[in-house]
């Protein structure tokens, strides 16, 4: 009867613990690997706006990030973009205040939800 008992509970353990541990490790990683992996490709988060940081202004004009921050004739956040084509409304000096340099009609004054953070 030894070899019998050992045959039967060698196969319980095997059947009864295999499936239950595959189930739960499938269940656990599958569903928040799925989760992380699915969101970040649907939402496609921007990399954060940088000074000196690559941006696609308005999704036409590329250009670099001088400036971040308020400004004195305007409430909120805005970013001065030096524009790499002469498409922009000043050098950098803005009603008489240089927030940064950059040659005359290559820097744009826009709000950070205006520019798209690209790679370099």
């Amino acid at each position: 009867g030894v070899g019998a008992d050992a045959k039967t509970s060698m196969g319980n353990g095997g059947l009864g613990s295999t499936p239950l541990t595959g189930y739960s490790d499938d269940f656990e990683g599958g569903a928040s690997e799925s989760k992380s992996t699915s969101v970040p490709k649907a939402k496609r988060p921007q990399p954060p706006l940088e000074t000196g940081g690559r941006v696609l202004v308005r999704e036409t004009m590329p250009g670099r990030v001088h400036f971040i921050g308020e400004v004195h004739y305007a409430k909120g956040e805005w970013c001065g973009v030096e524009l790499d084509e002469p498409l922009g409304k000043n050098n950098g000096t803005i009603k008489g205040v240089s927030y940064f340099s950059c040659e005359h009609q290559h820097g744009i004054m826009v709000r950070p939800a205006e520019c798209t953070a690209v790679d370099a």
